[in-house]
């Protein structure tokens, strides 16, 4: 999608959730994917950040970006920049079907930060 239309920022939103899933893969689970379905591609958690933060620029105004890039933090501990975009994502007004359960799974995150 992304080379059909670099500027979705859906499509950068997607490649951040796969960039993310990717990063948290453990080193046991990528050892028994490779030997299943070949080689696993490598991610690191900032290239989700990379694809969050692109989402953001090019719109703003979906909260669902914000609170991804604050569970990618997270992640990472850093606790901080965290807190930063889920709380940014959870003061945004619901526009979308999803963004109920969005705020809710920013407000569990939130809970589990130091």
């Amino acid at each position: 999608m992304i080379a059909l239309d670099p500027n979705n920022d859906l499509a950068w939103h997607v490649l951040g959730r796969w960039y993310l899933a990717l990063a948290e893969v453990g080193a046991v689970k990528r050892a028994l994917a490779q030997v299943a379905y070949g080689k696993v591609p490598n991610a690191k958690y900032e290239d989700a950040v990379g694809c969050f933060e692109k989402a953001i620029a090019l719109n703003p105004n979906r909260l669902m970006h914000y609170i991804e890039l604050g569970r990618t933090y997270a992640q990472m501990d850093r606790d901080a920049d965290a807190r930063k975009f889920i709380t940014t994502g959870l003061a945004m007004p619901e526009t979308e079907k999803d963004d109920p359960e969005t705020k809710n799974l920013g407000r569990q995150i939130l809970k589990k930060l130091r």
